[in-house]
């Protein structure tokens, strides 16, 4: 797994380095950033693992708090959460008490300041950037488009056709996330898709060999990431001389990923099956399923029979 440091953060954001310049090697080991109310009363919790600490953000509300103490009490306060154990302590363009900033100068503690114009905002940045490090991932063999707005993973066994599939949707103006080697990440309990780097934007079709998408279809057609909302299995039809397949009366199913529910479909391959367009049909009937306009299939049916009895 990468580390995530706090030279990354510096990087990433472009943050001024106040104090702690020897120290930005210093590995940020949890996920979170943490608003440092409850530590700046004076309050630690006795359980508490100074080896596993989030880092600390101080904007306007902590600046507004502690302008009501004298110099000595601030720097008894700004000390205490310093050696809590928190990796780092970022401030923003609202704090503006200088006292911090002689604490940590003093005390060689890493102490970032960003000119960020949104708090909110740039705590989720920076939590988007942490679950690059933290999140739950896995890799799988499969592809991975984005049509009608949904993220569909197409998986099956080698060699059944999953990237010319794959191509066809392209075709129809549906936008190619990867294909062969999908990184699954879950973030926030919803699952997000995107292709290895190795393979970003290419496809392998036998008989032609490896092509880069991106230049026979314009980057207009590429999504570097997407949520994952269905799963599409594909199996050859009529395997060892048995239609699994069901015809009517099929109920959703799910598949989980990475601990999280994801609607799952099997799809029979057959000679003369126009697969891209039947993957087109699930998603819209996903679609539809998770609106307000669902109707169940089987009931409309009987429905409709028991009308045509009593016209009769």
């Amino acid at each position: 797994m990468k580390k995530l440091t706090i030279k990354t953060l510096v990087d990433h954001f472009g943050l001024e380095v106040i104090s702690g310049k020897d120290h930005l090697d210093t590995e940020i080991g949890v996920y979170g950033l943490n608003r440092a109310g409850l530590e700046l009363t004076g309050f630690f919790s006795p359980i508490d693992d100074k080896k596993h600490k989030r880092a600390v953000m101080m904007s306007s509300k902590e600046n507004i708090y502690m302008d009501q103490f004298d110099e000595a009490t601030k720097r008894l306060k700004y000390g205490a959460v310093i050696k809590s154990g928190a990796p780092v302590i970022l401030i923003t363009k609202k704090f503006v008490d200088e006292t911090l900033i002689s604490v940590a100068k003093e005390l060689d503690f890493p102490l970032l300041r960003t000119d960020y114009p949104s708090t909110s905002e740039l705590t989720q940045k920076i939590l988007d950037l942490y679950d690059e490090y933290f999140a739950p991932t896995e890799e799988v063999h499969a592809s991975l488009i984005n049509i009608f707005g949904k993220g569909v993973l197409i998986t099956g066994e080698s060699g059944i056709g999953k990237s010319e599939i794959s191509l066809e949707l392209i075709k129809n103006n549906h936008l190619f996330v990867g294909d062969d080697r999908i990184i699954l990440t879950n973030k926030g309990s919803r699952i997000y898709g995107k292709s290895h780097p190795i393979l970003r934007n290419l496809v392998e079709v036998r008989g032609i060999g490896i092509i880069d998408v991106s230049k026979t279809n314009g980057y207009k057609i590429i999504m570097q990431e997407t949520t994952l909302d269905m799963i599409i299995e594909l199996f050859k039809f009529g395997a060892d001389g048995v239609d699994a397949s069901e015809r009517l009366g099929r109920e959703t199913t799910n598949k989980k990923v990475l601990g999280v529910d994801v609607p799952y479909l099997k799809i029979p391959v057959s000679s003369g099956r126009n697969i891209a367009n039947i993957i087109e049909s699930a998603v819209a009937q996903l679609k539809i399923n998770q609106s307000d306009v669902a109707e169940d299939i089987i009931s409309l049916m009987n429905k409709r029979i028991s009308e045509i009895n009593e016209d009769n």
